[in-house]
């Protein structure tokens, strides 16, 4: 028998001592250590609380994630991001709480977390409540004893107001390089229209004279009308660059936009039989303080736009509204708030896409060719809106057709009606100082002038035209004075006339206006305005207009 084997006996003593042992050992483990491992427990407890009011306080979503991806700690603010308790929280993977479009944003990063590097990134964050949040992110991974990473935290704070701040200055430095852009633009129209209206303003002149010595069945007048329908085309172009300047509102009076409306579209519609134009307008009259001229400027160029776009005919649809702007959208569209006339105008044409919609408004862009466009006719439209206090605004798709939607400031005042114009020459009397800086238009002025019976007095520059003045007085009827000369410009001359002799009748002539200058001398009661090129039937009607009120037994107080 073997002395190291136990008999059965000896084995079940062995067992029972040893079972007795450990009884002992562990009821006495248990009273020595169980105090002092409850109070860690304890004190473990309230580390993990104070742990989680503190995250709970910061103004950050703050987690922490495991190497599986599943939640073990979020704070409040991750709780209300995510419209979800703790609890549900805690445990649930990560795709599934964030959601599917969240998750794929944040893949990247965790996958660089996970590999054991802390990174940073900014990302937009959908929420339940369907707001996007922009947020600046930053995972650090926490690594085991062995150093195999454990799982991440995440430390988001919110960037959304800061993004938006960052969007809006973009915005407004966009606006104001666009406005630099037009404005150094329009400067170089304007000034290019003011002197070829000039030269235009000649040719008219002698042209309307020869036709006034001319008899009506000379067969010359057939060329002469065809000079003057080539000037009237010349002086439509320059009147676009005048738009593009923002110079051209002279004579704002309130019009009705209806009628405007419905005269211009069923003119444009006798020569566009292929085109259907329907109207839907509001049931009253919707005024507007503006130069009518210009307004019937800026729809023929759209009217013009749709019907390049619908080569094979289509519809033009016509509405009207009235809308609020409040502050913040008016900011947005650099017009003061209030409220505005919107006129819409829809075609069913071939549309456009996002990237020439975007330039529609641009000067000199244009998707025709060079015999059907020169890109300056909505650009002139953009300009002239904008001067009048207004904005213009262009919504497009391709196959779907364009809408754009024309908002100008509402008027309280009632509208003034037309009057038709007389179209025989009016012949008068009295005496006329012209004063302008240019020889060429004194010279076609003072022969246009005597024609219509008139003596005319000519003044080069407006020192010489208030020295002749100051020396003629008594017998000077009416004045003419360009607007744009060197030295004394023409608002200067007219001030100084109204300060001598305040009830002398004075007319503003111009091929252009800067910053608003000639609306603002007619405000301050300046009796017409004339704007080159004219030709004799116009100045005429603007003579008898200003002076046959006056008749000789009444002569004009100075």
């Amino acid at each position: 028998m073997n002395r190291n084997m136990a008999t059965p006996p000896d084995r079940d003593r062995f067992q029972s001592a040893r079972e007795k042992f450990l009884g002992l050992s562990l009821e006495s483990t248990r009273k020595s250590y169980y105090p002092q491992l409850k109070e860690q427990l304890d004190a473990s407890k309230e580390n993990e609380q104070r742990l989680q009011l503190l995250i709970d306080s910061l103004p950050a979503y703050i987690s922490y994630v495991d190497a599986d991806q599943r939640f073990i700690l979020v704070n409040h603010q991750y709780e209300q991001a995510f419209a979800i308790q703790r609890e549900q929280v805690i445990g649930q993977e990560m795709r599934v709480i964030v959601g599917e479009t969240n998750y794929q944003r944040l893949l990247p990063y965790i996958g660089d977390v996970l590999s054991g590097r802390t990174v940073q990134f900014e990302v937009p964050m959908s929420l339940p409540d369907d707001s996007e949040k922009w947020l600046d992110n930053r995972f650090i991974p926490v690594t085991d004893r062995a150093g195999e990473v454990a799982g991440f935290y995440t430390l988001c704070l919110d960037l959304t107001e800061k993004k938006q701040a960052e969007l809006e200055r973009f915005r407004l430095e966009e606006k104001l390089r666009e406005a630099n852009k037009f404005k150094a633009i329009g400067t170089l129209a304007g000034g290019i229209a003011h002197d070829f209206n000039n030269l235009l303003m000649g040719i008219q002149g002698h042209a309307s004279l020869m036709a006034v010595d001319m008899p009506g069945n000379d067969p010359r007048q057939t060329h002469l009308q065809a000079i003057e329908e080539h000037i009237r085309s010349a002086a439509n172009l320059t009147k676009q660059l005048l738009g593009l300047a923002r110079g051209g509102k002279y004579e704002a009076k309130p019009i009705d936009l209806h009628q405007l409306l419905s005269s211009s579209a069923q003119m444009f519609g006798r020569t566009h039989k292929e085109l259907t134009i329907h109207q839907n307008f509001l049931g009253v009259p919707l005024v507007v303080e503006a130069d009518r001229n210009q307004i019937e400027q800026v729809l023929l160029n759209i009217f013009v736009n749709a019907s390049q776009a619908m080569p094979d005919g289509g519809s033009i649809f016509l509405e009207t509204r009235i809308t609020e702007l409040d502050p913040s959208w008016s900011r947005a569209h650099d017009v003061a708030p209030g409220t505005f006339a919107r006129l819409s105008i829809t075609d069913t044409g071939c549309g456009m896409d996002e990237a020439t919609r975007q330039q529609v408004f641009d000067p000199f862009f244009t998707t025709k060719d060079k015999q059907r466009g020169t890109g300056l006719g909505l650009a002139s439209a953009y300009g002239i809106i904008k001067n009048h206090g207004g904005y213009i605004t262009v919504y497009s798709e391709i196959n779907h057709g364009t809408t754009f939607n024309v908002h100008l400031p509402l008027s309280s005042r009632e509208a003034m009606e037309e009057r038709e114009a007389k179209q025989e020459l009016q012949q008068g009397s009295g005496t006329v100082l012209l004063i302008d800086d240019e020889d060429m238009i004194l010279d076609v002025g003072q022969a246009m002038l005597t024609a219509l019976g008139y003596q005319a007095i000519i003044a080069n520059g407006g020192d010489k035209g208030l020295h002749l003045l100051t020396a003629s007085a008594p017998s000077i009827d009416l004045v003419i004075v360009d607007l744009i000369m060197p030295g004394l410009d023409g608002g200067k001359v007219f001030d100084k006339i109204r300060s001598h002799y305040p009830d002398l009748p004075v007319v503003l002539c111009s091929g252009y206006s800067i910053n608003g200058q000639a609306a603002a001398i007619m405000s301050r009661g300046c009796n017409g305005f004339i704007q080159k090129p004219f030709n004799i039937m116009e100045l005429s009607r603007l003579l008898q207009d200003i002076l046959a009120p006056h008749t000789p037994a009444e002569p004009q107080k100075r």
